[in-house]
């Protein structure tokens, strides 16, 4: 897509790690949407809040969901004061998508400025098309050449597909992983 994106953990994050520290620390940092910016070097970078329903609660360390506020509405991200910088930023033209595998912690503010996108869990009638995807990823991981990989034979898609009925995408790629493991291992037996 040619878009820029800057990932933020909803899980490390606070609202100070989000939306800048202040200079009397010594490590003041910029807001998160100030720093995609600078990377990008455009003003309409997607900042991606990864997993924000697991976002700190507690409020000691300002939350996460409290700062992010300010920044899904135009009228206060087009002057965001911006605590390292010491000036009001706008940050009106930064695009924001989070990801939630439930969304019954977010408080109701956080999940109305959001338009939220129900993706049901894969099945195992999806296998065929997260196969490929999974492969590249190891591959990628492996510092290999997608060319280089050689896709499952049907011995190993088999064993894929008996011990993957569905679910969670993290466990097709275990399943996967060991499959390559002893593929490994009977290759280098011969």
């Amino acid at each position: 897509m040619g878009v820029a994106v800057w990932r933020s953990d909803a899980s490390r994050s606070d609202s100070a790690s989000f939306g800048g520290t202040d200079r009397r620390w010594y490590s003041a940092e910029p807001c998160h949407a100030f720093l995609a910016i600078a990377q990008a070097r455009i003003a309409n970078p997607l900042v991606l809040v990864d997993e924000i329903e697991k976002a700190a609660t507690r409020s000691d360390n300002g939350r996460l969901w409290d700062v992010l506020l300010a920044f899904l509405e135009a009228e206060t991200s087009s002057r965001y004061p911006d605590p390292a910088l010491q000036t009001n930023l706008d940050l009106s033209q930064v695009s924001y998508v989070a990801t939630a595998n439930r969304l019954d912690p977010l408080p109701g503010p956080i999940r109305d400025r959001f338009r939220v996108v129900s993706f049901p869990k894969p099945t195992s009638k999806d296998l065929d098309a997260l196969l490929p995807a999974v492969l590249t990823d190891l591959a990628r991981e492996r510092g290999l050449d997608q060319s280089w990989v050689t896709p499952l034979d049907g011995i190993e898609h088999e064993a894929v597909a008996r011990n993957w009925a569905g679910g969670s995408v993290r466990r097709l790629r275990r399943v996967v992983e060991a499959v390559l493991r002893e593929r490994d291992i009977h290759a280098s037996r011969n």
